[in-house]
Order: C-alpha cells, then sequence, then structure tokens
C-alpha cells in the first residue's frame, strides 16, 4: 500500500488548484527576495536572461505543493508566505522536517522524485523554474551555482539543528530554540519580528518539535507566565526578555 497515496489530510484534497502565471517583464530586478535568493549574485544581463525562463505559482492555505513520490521537475523560491515539509511515517503518523520562508528555495532532490511533501500553511506566492533551465543557468554562471551550493549548506545546517532538537533538548529547550530559529530567519527574510508571526499551528510546532500537542500549548504558557513571551494572538509571539530565551534555547 502507497501511505502517501492512502494520505486524505486537506492538502490532498485540494491539490488539484493549480494557478500557474507566466513572468512579467521586469520582475525579477524588482524582486522582493531577489537580494536574498539563489540569483542575488546576478547581474541584470543574467537576471534578464533568467526572466525569460520563469513562471509563477500561488498557493491557497494547506494546498499542496508537490507531494512524496511525485516527479521532480521544477525548483521554487518562496516570494511570500510560508510552507511546510513533512513525510508520512510507515505507522501512519506525520513527522515535519521542515519549513521555508521567503527568499529560501524548495525543490531540488537527488532524487527522480520528491522525497517529502510541501504544502502552503497560509496564501503562498512561489518563482518556478525547471529543473533543467536552473541546471543549464547554474553551469553557466559559477557565482550562482556558488550560492545555490551556499543555500543548501544552509538547509543542511538546519536539517542537523532539528535532528539536534529532536533527540536531546526538553521541551522547553526545544520550543526556544525554534522561536529563537524563526526570529533569526525572520530578519533574514525582511518579515517582522516584533511581533514574530506564527502561521504553523500548535499542531505544526508539536510534529516538528517531536511533541505532542499539550505540551507544546503548557510550554509556550509557562514562557509567557515567566515573562519570557508574550501572546498577543493565537499565531503571534513577542519576545520580552530575549536574552532569557536564548540561555533557554542553550540549555
Amino acid at each position: 500500500m502507497n501511505l502517501t497515496r492512502a494520505y486524505e489530510g486537506p492538502a490532498r484534497r485540494i491539490r488539484c488548484r493549480r494557478r500557474e502565471s507566466v513572468s512579467s517583464e521586469g520582475f525579477c530586478r524588482d524582486c522582493a527576495v531577489q537580494s536574498r535568493a539563489f540569483c542575488s549574485v546576478l547581474d541584470n544581463d543574467a537576471l534578464a536572461k533568467l526572466e525569460g525562463l520563469h513562471s509563477f505559482r500561488d498557493l491557497a492555505p494547506e494546498e499542496s505543493l508537490f507531494m512524496e513520490g511525485d516527479r521532480a521537475a521544477s525548483f521554487f523560491t518562496v516570494l511570500k508566505g510560508c510552507l511546510r515539509l513533512s513525510k508520512l511515517l510507515p505507522d501512519g503518523r506525520r513527522q515535519i522536517i521542515g519549513f521555508v520562508v521567503p527568499g529560501e528555495f524548495i525543490g531540488l532532490s537527488s532524487e527522480a522524485g520528491h522525497v517529502y511533501n510541501a504544502e502552503a500553511l497560509v496564501e503562498a506566492s512561489l518563482c518556478r523554474f525547471a529543473i533543467g533551465d536552473l541546471e543549464r543557468i547554474a553551469e553557466e554562471n559559477p557565482a550562482m551555482k556558488g550560492r545555490l551550493l551556499d543555500m543548501t549548506n544552509a538547509n543542511l545546517g538546519r536539517a542537523h539543528e532539528h535532528m539536534l532538537l529532536l533527540g536531546r533538548m526538553r521541551a522547553l529547550e526545544k520550543i526556544a530554540s525554534f522561536l529563537c530559529n524563526l526570529i533569526v530567519r525572520a530578519a533574514a527574510a525582511d518579515l517582522p519580528s516584533e511581533p514574530l508571526a506564527l502561521p504553523m499551528s500548535r499542531a505544526d510546532i508539536a510534529d516538528y518539535l517531536g511533541l505532542t500537542i499539550e505540551t507544546v500549548s503548557r510550554t509556550f504558557t509557562r514562557l509567557k507566565t515567566s515573562s519570557i513571551i508574550a501572546l498577543p494572538e493565537h499565531n503571534r509571539v513577542e519576545v520580552i526578555d530575549m536574552a532569557g530565551l536564548l540561555l533557554l534555547a542553550e540549555g
């Protein structure tokens, strides 16, 4: 039985709602994430060539971009929103393995098919390239190839941090480290961090950190009563004591 195909969550049900459009002239030079995306090292001539090869993809909340096992034919840069990466375990449970924010990329794979699922947490917009076009441009532009390698290494670093979170930290340390990581990435993406938006649900956070929803909720409450954070809204966090949060994250 193919467990990925058997999964009938919200992303699977609305997967067919595909919206894609071609590039508009001048978009790459004016792109809000261009300064931190893989194409940030390209000059105007190279950007003009790149501009003729991409298209846009919009996703509704909980809509799937691709599923585990789908053919890996496209590369995406997130322009707006946040995506959730997950795998379905053999026993049917979901493990969230990451979140992708504006300026970061998704879709490169050493396999013929994708090895995880990717769904939008909120309304999202992405810039899409065919893998073949991207590989050709990278060969023509060593600086861009190096930039892609640097960003891939950053993704690997986050994966290693996630393994540490799952294996060695207590719940309080996990939540504190998770929030610190989001603050750093929000700053890199020029997103506001005061308060910090949490597009993911408590269930998403629990699945990412290997905790229960109840433990996640209790830990947020504990951080609030300790005056480390405030919770002005359910999906927003205001850090009151950054030094205290960092201390907790470091264990």
